[in-house]
Parts: C-alpha cells; structure tokens; sequence
C-alpha cells in the first residue's frame, strides 16, 4: 500500500489551501485578540463626566481611555467642547482635534498641573 493511503498521509500530502480557509484562519486569530468592551459602574461613569466637565471649564489637560476592539487608546488633551445632543465631546490634542463619542470612553484622568 502507498505511503499516501496510510495513516494521514492522505491530509499530509496535500498542501493545497483554498483562500477562504486562508481568511477564515485568520478572522479566527483576529478574533481571539478581540477585547470586550468593560461596563462601567455610575460611579465610574459619573467620576469620567466630572472629569471631562472640569478639562472643559477650566482648560485643563486629560488623558482619555478610548475602548477599542483589539487595544485601547490613550489620548491626552484639552476638551474643547461638550455635544449632549449628539453624545460626543471635542479634545484638542498636540497634532489636531478629534471627537469622541461618551459610549466609547472607559475612562478619564485629570492630568497633574505643573
């Protein structure tokens, strides 16, 4: 009997891979990096508005925790101006602005003044 026919030599031999299993292979690794989003608690999420409220009143710097799908993102900046009609604020950061939605934001740190 052939090498080929023996044990798993069938699946050994064939190197062909079609490329919807080459995608899927990786959406699967892509997948397993994914991180879940955190709830925050009223507390917290009180404690976040507070701190945006107080960079926007007095031009103070905050660092901002941005929730993202496979990282989370730190942005330092100024906050600008506050939307409650469409759930997002304004922070000015060194290279530009950029606006960002309260559902996104995981958390919010006044920056010590020196």
């Amino acid at each position: 009997m052939s090498i080929k026919l023996s044990g798993n030599g069938r699946w050994e031999s064939s190197r062909m891979m079609l490329p919807q299993h080459k995608e899927a292979i990786n959406q699967q690794i892509k997948e397993i990096g994914l991180k879940g989003k955190p709830e925050l608690h009223e507390d917290e999420l009180q404690i976040v508005m507070e701190n945006i409220s107080i960079s926007f009143k007095r031009k103070t710097e905050i660092c901002v925790t941005i929730y993202g799908e496979y990282e989370f993102q730190d942005l330092i900046g100024v906050v600008t101006s506050i939307n409650p009609y469409r759930q997002n604020f304004k922070i000015e950061l060194v290279d530009g602005f950029e606006f960002i939605d309260f559902a996104e934001v995981i958390k919010a740190d006044l920056r010590e003044e020196s």
